[in-house]
């Protein structure tokens, strides 16, 4: 099928995954397990390419070339990868790292940062409790359990208490504390504490990397269009990029392909919402400045982990003359029933699906957005055209009187 107005043959894509303790080679096996599922689901064909390291191992690319019956599409995906930079946290010692992470969650309870999670989006601050929570009943516990020993009579002199419910504090973050994701959780709010101050230098040299390379992709890409895809705290490295690319090149727009920005599952305003986060804000303003590069942020309600349908400009009270266009997305109907009722007690799987492969077709399919024909445009301008448009053997017909695809079930919610 000739490419047209609504339709690509080539695509680059830009991928900053979020806050996970998965290295690069990791990341990319699962794209190549769930790029599969994707090809089941929509009944296309996929070839995935061993990913390439170019200046900087930070950068990996691997080209995708999906097919259906009439139609062919070329994309080069670049990882934008920051994995290192979480393996440092959880390279430090419990006696380091778990401090850290406790007076991370100070920090964002005594600047008022946890109360505004209750004002925009309160299912959110009940994620940010958790690990709060899970402090306490560790304290409590490993206090009851000394008390109860010098009840019992056994000598319990103060000095030997205390480092007696330290040890059994300690003893309870690691188990059950691992299977609780205790330690990570810990982990990530003192990363975004770290990079709300400011205060990560390493952070901030990878995003001056990445800004460097979306700069020249842009500009030498032949490429329709360039996809910029940032998931959970990755959205905020994504903002923060390509603020830093507009930044140092003003003209980006203009000298390459269109722009997309998606954010998907965000965490944006977990570190935008910090009063110390002035330089998210301004980059996230300088993005929505940009009237020529589109911004579409897709949320779930089910998803405790990103702000469900807030607009960050109205929130941080920015002077932007547009919002990102919000669009919501039913984990439900992206995984189907039977892996939805699997699933559903595990809120980190839920939070990755968006950028794993879909069970079932519906309007949002991260492999879809980054490897089908439809322009990220047209996938805007109407959703469900992005199901209604392929057929069952997974031609494109966009201009079919009638779907052939039954798209009941995966239509998304008003």
């Amino acid at each position: 099928m000739a490419a047209t107005s609504d339709t690509v043959s080539k695509r680059c894509v830009i991928f900053l995954g979020g806050y996970e303790h998965v290295s690069a080679s990791g990341q990319y096996n699962r794209f190549v397990r769930e790029i599969g599922r994707f090809d089941r689901t929509w009944n296309i064909a996929t070839t995935v390419g061993e990913p390439i390291v170019h200046s900087d191992p930070a950068v990996q690319v691997w080209p995708v070339v999906a097919q259906g019956p009439n139609w062919r599409v070329e994309t080069e995906l670049r990882y934008y990868s920051w994995n290192d930079l979480i393996e440092e946290d959880f390279a430090r010692p419990d006696w380091r790292a778990i401090p850290a992470g406790l007076l991370a969650l100070l920090d964002f309870i005594v600047t008022g940062t946890a109360l505004r999670y209750i004002v925009v989006a309160w299912r959110y601050w009940l994620f940010s409790f958790y690990p709060f929570a899970l402090s306490v009943l560790f304290a409590a516990i490993a206090a009851s359990i000394v008390y109860g020993i010098a009840g019992l009579g056994v000598p319990m002199p103060w000095f030997a208490g205390v480092p007696l419910g330290i040890a059994i504090f300690w003893g309870l973050a690691r188990w059950p504390g691992d299977r609780l994701r205790y330690r990570y959780m810990l982990n990530d709010w003192s990363f975004a504490s770290a990079i709300a101050w400011g205060r990560r230098r390493s952070y901030r040299e990878r995003l001056k990397l990445f800004a460097e390379d979306l700069d020249r992709t842009v500009r030498e890409t032949d490429a329709d269009e360039v996809l910029i895809v940032g998931h959970s705290l990755g959205a905020v490295l994504a903002a923060e990029t390509l603020s830093a690319t507009l930044r140092r090149d003003p003209d980006l727009a203009k000298a390459g392909p269109p722009i997309t920005l998606m954010t998907v599952g965000s965490s944006l305003l977990k570190v935008a919402l910090h009063p110390a986060a002035r330089g998210l804000r301004r980059s996230i303003e300088r993005v929505l400045d940009t009237v020529d590069i589109a911004w579409i942020d897709y949320t779930a309600l089910v998803d405790p982990l990103n702000f469900y349908r807030t607009d960050p400009g109205r929130v941080l009270g920015l002077k932007a003359p547009r919002a990102p266009v919000i669009r919501t997305a039913r984990i439900r109907s992206m995984l189907g029933e039977a892996s939805y009722k699997l699933f559903k007690g595990n809120f980190l799987r839920l939070h990755r699906q968006f950028v794993m492969g879909n069970g079932a077709r519906y309007h949002y399919d991260f492999f879809m957005a980054c490897c089908g024909p439809m322009t990220q445009a047209a996938r805007i301008d109407d959703m469900t055209a992005s199901i209604e448009n392929f057929a069952e053997d997974g031609r494109y017909i966009p201009d079919a009187e009638s779907p052939t695809v039954d798209s009941g079930p995966a239509r998304p919610a008003p």
